[in-house]
């Protein structure tokens, strides 16, 4: 809501602005002829004005006296001054709109980089606004072999509302690696063994794998049990969850 008063703001701040700076003036020409009118164009050394009447006069800049032409002149400046302004309190803002910030709740959970499937380093600000499952899971574990094809589906198709923060248990980083690309996992990991993999065990009191807590964007806990409500009522998990956090 306050980005979109900001961005009223500023069309209404320009909007006044080209009002005050265009409003009807008396203009002399190098001959001595006046005429009062409102300045709307200049380009191409072309001065283009209004007319109380409405009508428009079109005159080369060097037809007006000098102080004239330097209002023109200065015009031109102020115009384009308000555009450079414009464009980039627009662009930063739509640049704030397309990178949301990830709350302190969840800033509170996970490191500022993650892992993709490649292994490289990713902003954790990628999950902001999202609802998170930490998914702990292995691949010499038989039951999250045969779960996980299921959250990769279920991820795939709710990719705009839910991402999976994966916790490996396997035994090593290459194993964990290998997991992710068998499994065709587009998602995020921790590092292998890490102290953050280890403190999110430890909050969410994980005995067993594979495990899925369920987890809202500001952090706070909507279930532990997300992998028996995702079987058993994949359809309608997303929105359960939403309510609940």
């Amino acid at each position: 809501m306050k980005q979109i008063i900001f961005i009223l703001a500023s069309v209404l701040f320009i909007s006044c602005s080209y009002q005050l700076i265009g409003e009807p003036r008396t203009w002399t020409s190098s001959t001595g002829s006046t005429v009062n009118a409102e300045l709307i164009d200049f380009s191409n050394r072309i001065v283009i004005l209004k007319s109380s009447s409405g009508g428009k006069i079109t005159l080369k800049i060097n037809q007006l006296t000098p102080p004239d032409q330097s209002f023109i002149r200065e015009w031109v400046a102020q115009k384009n001054k308000l555009k450079l302004s414009s464009k980039f309190s627009l662009s930063k803002n739509s640049d704030n709109q397309k990178n949301p910030k990830l709350s302190n709740g969840m800033s509170a959970l996970i490191p500022t980089k993650l892992l993709n499937s490649k292994g490289k380093k990713v902003s954790s600000e990628f999950l902001a606004g999202k609802i998170i499952g930490f998914y702990f899971s292995a691949h010499w574990c038989p039951p999250c072999r045969a779960f996980t094809p299921k959250l990769v589906q279920f991820r795939d198709n709710n990719n705009n509302d839910f991402e999976v923060v994966f916790v490996s248990s396997d035994k090593s980083p290459e194993a964990q690696m290998n997991y992710m690309n068998e499994m065709k996992m587009k998602w995020f990991t921790l590092p292998h063994r890490s102290e953050e993999a280890n403190k999110l065990s430890q909050k969410y009191g994980v005995r067993g794998i594979p495990a899925l807590i369920i987890v809202s964007p500001d952090g706070e806990i909507i279930s532990k049990n997300g992998r028996s409500e995702l079987g058993s009522n994949s359809k309608d998990a997303i929105k359960n969850w939403k309510k609940s956090s």
